[in-house]
Formats: structure tokens, sequence, C-alpha cells
């Protein structure tokens, strides 16, 4: 596989012998610009010395300015270019997901709630729950649509070990956009919450709480949120499949 970059920096610095054709094309594609680059020189021809660094300055440009899927199709018989180990990919994907979650939204900007979720950020570092608390619920009243705001509540909500309003501000984070699950299942700050006896139910019920309601409505036989544990459990190992898991709730529900 040839490397674009290689071929430019050849081509830059020893083109006007053929370096680059020689690791593009092989030793032949590049011997016929060596032979012209010492005939110049025992013949004392500088406008052709000249000449053949201009073009080889011209091929360098030409493969910079080359998209990638060209350049392969050219140099490397249309095969793509080596790709990154996938243990590279997935720290790009996380770094991009962190990267994402950290950006303020357009609204805490201009409502004024983003000075208070990074103070309060700041005092949950520190582990100053209450002041942390009252920073994120400042927030909420200047942006109560968003997902990092409700979901630093629920984290902290936990940390104070108060599971109702805990659920509560998830459940809305998640109804505003929040979509990092793996998040939920291993931050350390949730780990109350997860320890809780309805938390599977929780989170087999779309990370909304049961509520007698639906407990009523399913036959009212006081065990839906086994069930709804079960069938979490499954979907977790693997044994039902999310579109089997959502028929299966569905079902459960009536």
């Amino acid at each position: 596989m040839k490397n674009r970059f290689v071929a430019v920096f050849f081509a830059f610095f020893g083109g006007v012998v053929g370096l680059h054709k020689m690791y593009l094309r092989g030793w032949n594609a590049g011997s016929g610009r060596l032979v012209f680059f010492f005939l110049a020189i025992f013949l004392r021809w500088p406008v052709v010395l000249v000449i053949l660094t201009v073009i080889a300055i011209l091929e360098g440009i030409l493969m910079a300015t080359m998209d990638q899927e060209t350049f392969d199709q050219k140099y490397n018989s249309g095969e793509p270019s080596e790709r990154k180990s996938s243990r590279a990919e997935r720290h790009q994907e996380r770094a991009s997901r962190r990267a994402r979650r950290r950006a303020p939204r357009p609204a805490a900007i201009f409502s004024g709630a983003g000075k208070f979720i990074k103070s309060g950020m700041k005092k949950f570092r520190n582990y100053d729950l209450k002041g942390a608390l009252a920073d994120f619920l400042q927030a909420e009243e200047r942006d109560p649509r968003s997902a990092t705001v409700h979901f630093n509540l629920a984290c902290t909500y936990s940390m104070l070990e108060d599971a109702a309003k805990g659920f509560h501000h998830l459940s809305l984070a998640m109804t505003h956009g929040f979509r990092d699950e793996e998040k939920i299942q291993s931050h350390d700050s949730l780990a109350f919450l997860r320890i809780q006896p309805e938390f599977r139910a929780f989170v087999a019920n779309g990370y909304k709480p049961v509520t007698e309601q639906q407990v009523l409505e399913s036959g009212g036989d006081g065990n839906l949120l086994e069930e709804l544990r079960k069938l979490s459990e499954q979907r977790e190992e693997g044994i039902l499949s999310p579109e089997e898991f959502d028929v299966r709730k569905r079902d459960l529900f009536g």
C-alpha cells in the first residue's frame, strides 16, 4: 500500500531524480527522470534541472490536493488505504461523544443556564453536593429542556440517595435527548440508582418509572416489576432482540 503523504514528500525533496516515481511505480518508472538528471549535470544544462524540479513540485502539489480515494484508485489498485485500528476508532468515537455531551446547547448559552452548569459541575467534583444541586436547579429554571441539566440533577440526587428524584430527572434527560445508555450503566454517580430494585423495570419501561396506573392496566397481579426486570435481563443477555423486547413489553402492558 502506497502512502500519499510519503509520495508527496519524495516529490518535493527528491522528485528531481524521480524518487516519488520509483516509490509509486517502481525503479523503471523513475529511472528515466534519473537519467535526465545526470545528463543535465554532465552537459551542464541548468534549464533542464529547473524543468525537472518544477515538474516534480507540480506532481507533488497534485498528489497533495488529490483525495484519498482517487489516489488509491490510481496507485493502490483501487484498494482503500490502511484503516485505523478498531481500538483507535473506538477511542475517537468516545472522544466525539464526550465532545458532543460537553458542548453547551444554544438554548443554555442564551438562557444563562451555562454558567450554572459550569459552576455546578465544579462544586460536584469537589463533593459540594448541596451547592451543586442549587446551581443545577438554577440551570433547570433557565433551561428546563436541557438533557445535560437533568442528567446532572439525576447524578446529584443519586449521590444524595434520593432515588425518586434521581429517577425523575434521569427520565427527563432521556426525554430531552440524552442517549448515552452506556454511561447510565457505568457512571459512578448513578450507582445508588442502579442498586435500587426498580432500576431494571425503569430501564425496561423506556427509562420511565413504572406507575400504579400501569400496574392496574396490566392486570394488577403485582408481578409487573418482576416481569419487566426479567425482560430487561433477557435483553442484556442477548436472549431477546430489541424488537422482541419491545413486543414482549407491549404485551405485558396489554
